[in-house]
């Protein structure tokens, strides 16, 4: 496939979209390369929630709909044409074929019902050349036992449900995950292939995106899908792009993506970027959420990146504040306030190693109240 010349055909159609056609005003599709992409305007969720807020009929040409929940307006729907599925499929046959996935017998766990999960997977599997058992999520105890009886090699779910699965008996030599943080939890990859007796991949995707980035067998971070997508890891408040290991905000142009355009989309989605033959590689995966930033001792804190951390130990990933307050001497005091009876050892070490920041101390409490972060310098 060549990309440059699907990244055009994306860009002609978004500049017939009302949620582009201003902001694409004058732009020759022709003319702009891979290296100009970061120029344009980027697009947020908030634009297409109000698009499709006052536009809520499925378009001319859709072929299938996906919902997704959305606090805004109750259901976000997802719309792709005939082209959009046949280029998607064929787009991530080709990431599956590179990994050597053809000629399995493959079991997707991932709900085919209202979201996108299981048809982004299937349609891919199926076109790459394997067998696909359509199962659907629940019946960890069913799918162990189908998955034995029948032999299958792969099985395609989320993480967690994959760890019920292999405690059900289910023994599969490897899992296709997404849909929840996997590798960028500590611990939980080692805890689920050794539970289903095989190794375990990890992916990311959005409905709106599809699946734009996996790992290899190496895992050695998660790729850019060339055919897929292009990526681009932002400073969220410079908004330009940050240096190699840097933290920044995940901002993917989706290349399988016609009906409903999807160009400089911000996700909102926490990652640190670096480049491998000349594509984007997540080293980390997709670990938290550039919503809430506050500044520490000069240094940028994602708070919602330390939930993959506690869970890594045991510790509820919702259960937890960050405060800061100021020191008698003028500098910053960073306070971890857990949801729980102790404080796991290596917990503030890793918490060190992840964000560079050192945890000036530890409160434990019963109850949480107040927002994520709760800042007293002011």
């Amino acid at each position: 496939m060549d990309r440059l010349a699907r990244l055009r055909e994306v860009l002609g159609a978004a500049q017939a979209h009302p949620v582009y056609e201003g902001k694409l005003k004058g732009l020759d599709p022709e003319k702009l390369t891979l290296e100009d992409l970061p120029s344009l305007p980027l697009t947020t969720r908030e634009e297409w929630v109000a698009y499709l807020g006052e536009n809520p009929r499925p378009p001319e040409g859709a072929s299938l709909m996906h919902l997704t929940p959305s606090p805004a307006l109750g259901w976000m729907p997802e719309y792709l044409s005939q082209e959009d599925l046949r280029y998607q499929a064929e787009a991530l046959a080709a990431h599956y074929r590179r990994m050597g996935l053809v000629g399995k017998r493959v079991l997707v766990a991932f709900s085919y019902h209202v979201f996108a999960g299981g048809w982004l997977f299937h349609q891919a599997l199926w076109r790459a050349g394997n067998l696909v058992f359509p199962h659907g999520p629940g019946e960890a105890a069913r799918i162990a036992e189908i998955g034995g009886r029948y032999g299958f090699d792969v099985l395609v779910t989320n993480p967690s449900f994959a760890l019920k699965v292999g405690q059900a008996g289910g023994r599969f030599p490897l899992l296709l995950a997404g849909g929840e943080p996997f590798t960028s939890v500590p611990g939980f990859r080692e805890r689920v292939e050794e539970a289903l007796g095989g190794v375990a991949l990890d992916a990311y995707g959005t409905s709106e995106l599809g699946i734009v980035a996996g790992e290899r067998p190496e895992k050695d971070g998660l790729w850019e899908i060339p055919e897929m997508a292009v990526l681009e890891v932002l400073d969220p408040e410079t908004l330009r792009p940050v240096a190699d290991g840097e933290k920044g905000e995940l901002v993917v142009t989706a290349l399988s993506r016609t009906l409903m355009p999807m160009v400089r989309f911000r996700t909102g989605d926490l990652a640190i970027a670096e480049r491998r033959e000349g594509l984007t590689v997540l080293p980390r995966g997709v670990f938290g959420r550039t919503d809430q930033m506050v500044k520490v001792k000069g240094v940028k804190l994602y708070p919602t990146e330390l939930a993959p951390i506690l869970a890594g130990f045991g510790l509820d990933p919702k259960g937890f504040q960050v405060v800061v307050e100021r020191k008698l001497e003028g500098t910053d005091k960073l306070v971890l306030r857990l949801k729980a009876d102790r404080v796991p050892p290596g917990l503030f070490e890793a918490i060190q190693k992840a964000t560079g920041l050192k945890v000036d101390e530890a409160e434990l409490v019963e109850v949480l109240e107040g927002g994520l972060v709760v800042d007293r310098r002011f």
